[in-house]
């Protein structure tokens, strides 16, 4: 005995399923098959112009910060140059001046025990000359026109002038202070 196939469901049925099934099978398979095409056609178009796009908004980048980088130099660069000229400023003008100990230490050569400073002051003229300016007092008018004389004879000390000299009402061993202010330029250093 044989054993056979039975089938207890109609062949229209199943011709039925058969031609579904293949019909779904050829749509889902044209489905990817356009789906594959337009992934293969639109991928590189989309790469290319996406890149292009990149690209443009790379370079847009890119010149934003040259010229940011640029600008910066560019400031950076006159604030160096200025720097630079106030350096090569102050170098011409400490050179030509003398320095404060140096005036003072001469100051001292010629000042005498009758005379003493209450004020001392350095300035800068317009013309760049350094201006001394003192202010002090002396026991008499002589020991004030002995100090005048030494501070003019000082190469240092140029154009001494007597601004003005008077006596105190105030007396200190039997005669009154003569106070006094002076005035002169400091000669620049021979270098």
């Amino acid at each position: 005995m044989a054993l056979r196939d039975i089938n207890l469901i109609p062949e229209e049925i199943l011709d039925r399923h058969r031609l579904i099934r293949h019909l779904i099978w050829w749509f889902s398979s044209l489905v990817v098959l356009a789906a594959l095409i337009l992934a293969a056609h639109g991928y590189p178009n989309r790469m290319v112009y996406g890149d292009a796009q990149n690209r443009q908004g790379a370079i847009k980048d890119l010149t934003t910060a040259l010229t940011r980088i640029g600008g910066d130099i560019r400031k950076e660069q006159k604030e160096l140059n200025l720097a630079r000229r106030e350096q090569v400023q102050l170098v011409a003008l400490i050179g030509q001046r003398r320095s404060y100990s140096s005036v003072l230490a001469k100051l001292a050569d010629v000042m005498n025990d009758q005379t003493w400073l209450q004020q001392l002051a350095f300035n800068t003229a317009q013309d760049r000359t350094l201006h001394l300016s003192l202010l002090g007092f002396s026991h008499s008018h002589e020991a004030l026109g002995t100090f005048i004389q030494r501070l003019s004879g000082e190469p240092t000390f140029r154009q001494v002038v007597l601004k003005s000299a008077q006596e105190s009402e105030a007396k200190l061993s039997g005669s009154a202070p003569v106070q006094f202010q002076i005035e002169c330029d400091i000669e620049k250093e021979v270098q």
